[in-house]
């Protein structure tokens, strides 16, 4: 029978560190009659670092056969809640709120979890989430940092971020090619910029790094009706017409987006 550690699907790759699942765990919020919703579980090594503490948990796992080692494994442990369910599709609102969410998140699927946790923002208290590397720094970036982007301006409207260290390839079985790390995002009471239609917000956001090396002027060219009403919005912003997306807060690109007479 093929080894649990051999299975590359759902991108995901196995903690086999204790010391590093126990500092997630004690990030994570968890703690006497609280409650903490942990993503793909894998083979349990956060798992029981999460219950240990007291934590009510509930897991959610989608691969069949991780499942069943899981309900062999934690059988009869009080507290503990595995469901067989895909993070993409459940439905949240089934669980006790606020909740903190705590996972090894699968590779391949991690942006868009988070985004559908963030869709349920009023619900949850903190997520402590382990990424590659690479994402974590986009997620937690700021205006003139590496990896600043769409997704940076996303994630800082909604949340609170903090990168709160660095996980070796050596942590995990298989052995990952990448470096991973683990952050925290606690959702905001109230974003950062007031914004009315946040759809139009982020559809120019996207459309500002969509050419990354390009001037902001020539990016945004598109969604003005001429190159005066423009320019006048990035002096409204304070943004020079010769900037970079990479270099742009969220608070100009707010401004740039109520040029366009947008509130």
């Amino acid at each position: 029978m093929r080894e649990h550690g051999q299975k590359h699907k759902l991108g995901q790759h196995f903690l086999a560190d204790r010391a590093i699942a126990q500092r997630i765990a004690e990030a994570s919020g968890a703690a006497p009659g609280v409650t903490i919703v942990e993503i793909g579980p894998g083979k349990g090594a956060l798992t029981g670092p999460l219950l240990d503490t007291g934590a009510n948990v509930t897991a959610l796992e989608l691969d069949q056969e991780l499942y069943g080692y899981l309900v062999k494994t934690f059988r009869g442990r009080e507290r503990f809640h595995l469901l067989r369910a895909n993070a993409l599709k459940f439905d949240y609102t089934t669980l006790p709120s606020p909740f903190h969410v705590a996972s090894n998140l699968p590779y391949s699927v991690a942006t868009p979890i988070i985004k559908t946790l963030i869709n349920h923002k009023e619900r949850v208290a903190s997520m402590t989430l382990m990424t590659q590397a690479e994402v974590a720094h986009r997620l937690c970036a700021s205006a003139g940092e590496k990896g600043y982007g769409s997704l940076s301006v996303f994630v800082g409207y909604h949340c609170h971020t903090e990168y709160l260290f660095d996980v070796p390839p050596s942590a995990f079985r298989p052995r990952p090619k990448v470096d991973s790390a683990v952050i925290r995002l606690v959702p905001r009471k109230a974003p950062p910029v007031r914004i009315e239609n946040e759809e139009g917000f982020f559809s120019l956001v996207q459309t500002s790094f969509v050419h990354r090396r390009k001037k902001i002027k020539n990016n945004l060219s598109k969604l003005f009706d001429s190159p005066e009403t423009l320019l006048k919005a990035l002096d409204a912003a304070g943004v020079a017409p010769s900037l970079r997306a990479e270099d742009i807060t969220m608070e100009q690109f707010a401004g740039i987006y109520k040029g366009m007479g947008n509130k």
